[in-house]
């Protein structure tokens, strides 16, 4: 997930995000995240999760998503949307996790409760 974060965060520094669907675009960022992380998963998976979240989000009972002409018109805009931002990036996929810096800038403060202002930060 940090790892998709940061692609997004890249990705809309450069481009509009009137332009380009984020939820699109957010899908794009996660499986390229998956593959860069050595953990990759399938389009598929992905639509279902944003799927799923979106479904619990909305209050609305939860259905799988049905393999149909919108679910493959998706899964080419998650493809070309991860063209897309590999185009953008340069193909520079080297994801540096902001996570290790907060953490080495609360060991250097010596929080009080640092697992607690951690998982919050």
């Amino acid at each position: 997930m940090a790892a998709g974060q940061v692609l997004f965060q890249r990705f809309y520094y450069a481009k509009s995000m009137v332009r380009y669907p984020m939820e699109t675009t957010a899908m794009a960022c996660i499986a390229l995240a998956s593959k860069i992380e050595e953990a990759p998963r399938k389009i598929r998976d992905v639509i279902n999760v944003f799927n799923h979240v979106r479904q619990v989000k909305n209050g609305k009972t939860i259905q799988p998503v049905i393999l149909d002409s919108n679910y493959i018109a998706l899964k080419n805009q998650v493809i070309k949307a991860e063209r897309r931002l590999l185009k953008e990036l340069g193909f520079c996929c080297h994801v540096k996790h902001p996570h290790k810096i907060i953490i080495m800038y609360l060991r250097l403060l010596e929080a009080d409760d640092n697992r607690r202002l951690a998982q919050s930060s």
